[in-house]
Formats: C-alpha cells, structure tokens, sequence
C-alpha cells in the first residue's frame, strides 16, 4: 500500500454499542478530518452499472467523536467515500488465504 493511500489515514477502532457489542469505527489520524471518528452504518450496491464498470453504491455514515466545531458536510461525505471505495479495493485485491488458515486460540 502506497504511503498516499487513504487507508493510511484512517484507523480501525471499536465502537460500543451496548454492554456486550461493538461495531468497527474508522478513526481519521491524518488529514483535514483528523480527530473524527466514524463508523458506515447502511451500505447498498445497486443492482446496474455505470457506463464505465462500476456498480453504484449508496451509504450513510454516523460520526461518534470529532472536535466540537466539526460539520459532516459534502466534503466530509465525499472523503468517506474515498475510504470505502478504497477498502473495497484494498479487498478485491488481497489474498486472506494464509490469514484464514491461521490457527488462532481463544473466543471468537
């Protein structure tokens, strides 16, 4: 993963939602958001494609911290955008193979 990478930027965190859940947050360390911690909350692929290969995809996000002047905007939503497209990617490419074939002791 290049340096410029916007996986880079972010941070997985885990969100408690109740006394016994958790969900995966993303915490912003670097960049214009940093100090925002977020989590997708919906996602949703479309069923057709666009003229050039892609599939739509429509999501809603929920800020858990950030600074106190923070604004989700346009910007905001167009930067998590960047995020998922780019783990979506990052997915799409990487072998798990020998991560899933690993023994692992504990609860899961």
């Amino acid at each position: 993963m290049s340096k410029d990478n916007i996986l880079n930027d972010i941070m997985p965190r885990l969100i408690p939602v109740s006394n016994r859940d958790s969900i995966l947050g993303l915490e912003i360390i670097r960049g214009p958001y940093k100090g925002v911690t977020f989590s997708f909350k919906k996602f949703t692929v479309m069923r057709e494609r666009m003229a050039n290969g892609m599939v739509p995809t429509q999501f809603e996000t929920k800020v858990h911290e950030g600074p106190h002047d923070f604004d989700p905007n346009e910007a905001f939503d167009e930067y998590c955008s960047e995020v998922l497209l780019a783990w979506l990617h990052f997915i799409s490419v990487t072998n798990f193979d020998a991560l899933l074939k690993t023994e692992t002791k504990g609860v899961h």
